[in-house]
C-alpha cells in the first residue's frame, strides 16, 4: 500500500504556522464553528453555506475626500453572514484572527480593523448615493430636459437632501452592517496581553475612563478551554484545538492517540503545530491516526537502525537486507528512509532520548 508522509516537525518559522492557519480557518465548516462556539456556546447558529467571502483589505479614506490619504490595513480572515433574521436577511461581517504568538497590542490593531471595517462601509454608501444621483440625472436627461413635471432627477435630489446626509455621504435612514473579530490564539499558552483597551492604557486618573471608549478583545484560547469543552466543537476544529492546547506537552501523544481519525485538511493544519508525523494512503480523505502512530514509531525504528548501521560502516545493500528482515519491511522502504538519513526527525529524538532499536 502506497502512503504519503506528512512531516510533523515542530516548526521554527512563524509564518508556515500563520499560512496553515490561514488555509485552514478559510474553510467555511472550521470559520463558522469558531464563532459559533464563541458566540453561541457551539449551537450550530452560523451555518457554512450562509458565508461569503469577502476581500480582507480594508481601506478607508477616514479624513474625508480632501484629504487623499487612505488607511489600509489587511485581515487575515473576512466574511460575510447572511444571518437571515428577517425576511431582507441580517448581514454580520465576520473577522477571525488566528495568532500563533501572543501579541500585546492585539487590542488596538483589532480595534483599527473593525473601525475601518465601518469606514469603509460608509465609503461604500456615499459611492452607491451618488451613483444613484448620476444615474437619476442620466434618466430624466433620457425623458426630457424641458419637462420640468417630470424631474426627478439627481439634481432634485440632492436638493432634498439636507447638508448632513451630502457632507457624510449617507442619509438618515441608510445602516451599516456589524463587525465582529474574533481573535484565536494558537500559541498554546494563556492569553497573557491585554483584552480591553482599558488593560493598555497609562492612565492615573480613573474618573477619565468613563470618557474613555473600551474596546474589548473577542477570544478563542485553547489553553484556557477545559477539556471536556472540546465536544461542543461540531467538526474536528475541536481535535486540533485540544492539539493545539498541549503542543508543548508530552500530553500531546496522548491527545492524538485518543483520535481514530480526521480529516486531511486537520491533518495538515497539525501538521505546523506538532512534531509528530501522520501518514495517509494515497487519495484518502482520512487519515487514520492510529495507523499513522504505529507507521511513525515504526519509521523511527528503521531509521534509528540505518543510522546505527550507517555508523557501523555498513554498506548500503548489507543495511537494506539487514533492516529490511528484521523489522519485516520492504527492501525498497529501506531505501527510500535512507535518502533521508540523516533525518532531522531523528536527530531531536535521539538528542532527547537516545536508545538502540532491539536487532539493529
Amino acid at each position: 500500500m502506497f502512503y504519503i508522509d506528512i512531516t510533523l516537525i515542530r516548526r521554527t518559522i512563524l509564518g508556515e504556522k500563520d499560512t496553515a492557519a490561514k488555509l485552514y480557518f478559510a474553510k467555511p465548516h472550521f470559520f463558522a464553528d469558531a464563532f459559533n462556539f464563541f458566540l453561541f456556546g457551539g449551537d450550530k447558529v452560523i451555518k457554512p453555506e450562509e458565508l461569503s467571502p469577502m476581500d480582507s483589505t480594508e481601506v478607508a479614506m477616514i479624513f474625508g475626500k480632501k484629504k487623499n490619504t487612505p488607511v489600509q490595513q489587511y485581515r487575515d480572515l473576512l466574511k460575510l453572514w447572511n444571518a437571515g433574521e428577517t425576511e431582507d436577511g441580517v448581514f454580520v461581517l465576520l473577522g477571525l484572527e488566528p495568532q500563533s504568538t501572543i501579541h500585546y497590542g492585539m487590542t488596538v490593531r483589532n480595534m483599527l480593523y473593525d473601525a475601518l471595517s465601518y469606514a469603509t462601509q460608509i465609503s461604500n454608501l456615499s459611492s452607491l448615493r451618488e451613483q444613484e444621483a448620476k444615474n437619476a440625472d442620466n434618466n430624466n436627461g433620457d425623458a426630457g430636459k424641458n419637462n420640468n413635471a417630470n424631474l426627478t432627477s439627481g439634481k432634485r435630489i440632492a436638493k432634498i437632501r439636507s447638508s448632513e446626509e451630502f457632507l457624510s455621504g449617507m442619509t438618515k435612514d441608510d445602516k451599516l452592517k456589524p463587525v465582529i473579530t474574533l481573535v484565536l490564539n494558537l500559541s498554546g499558552k494563556p492569553w497573557k496581553a491585554p483584552r480591553n483597551l482599558y488593560n493598555i492604557l497609562d492612565i492615573k486618573n480613573k474618573r477619565l475612563l468613563k470618557y474613555v471608549n473600551n474596546y474589548h478583545l473577542n477570544i478563542v484560547s485553547p489553553a484556557e478551554i477545559k477539556d471536556e469543552d472540546f465536544a461542543k466543537f461540531s467538526t474536528s476544529l475541536g481535535f486540533a484545538l485540544k492539539v493545539v492546547k498541549y503542543q508543548n506537552d508530552d500530553k500531546v501523544t496522548e491527545v492524538i492517540g485518543e483520535q481514530e481519525s480526521t480529516d486531511l485538511d486537520t491533518a495538515s493544519f497539525i501538521t505546523a503545530y506538532t512534531h509528530f508525523e501522520f501518514m495517509y494512503e494515497k487519495n484518502s480523505k482520512e487519515v487514520n491516526i492510529m495507523n499513522g502512530l504505529e507507521r511513525r514509531e515504526q519509521k523511527m525504528m528503521v531509521l534509528s537502525a540505518i543510522d546505527i548501521l550507517k555508523e557501523l560502516g555498513k554498506t548500503d545493500e548489507d543495511i537494506v537486507d539487514l533492516v529490511s528482515e528484521r523489522h519485516q519491511v520492504t527492501p525498497d522502504y529501506v531505501r527510500d528512509l535512507m535518502k533521508e538519513w540523516p533525518n532531522p526527525l531523528l536527530e531531536k529524538v535521539k538528542t532527547q532520548a537516545p536508545s538502540i532499536p532491539a536487532g539493529a
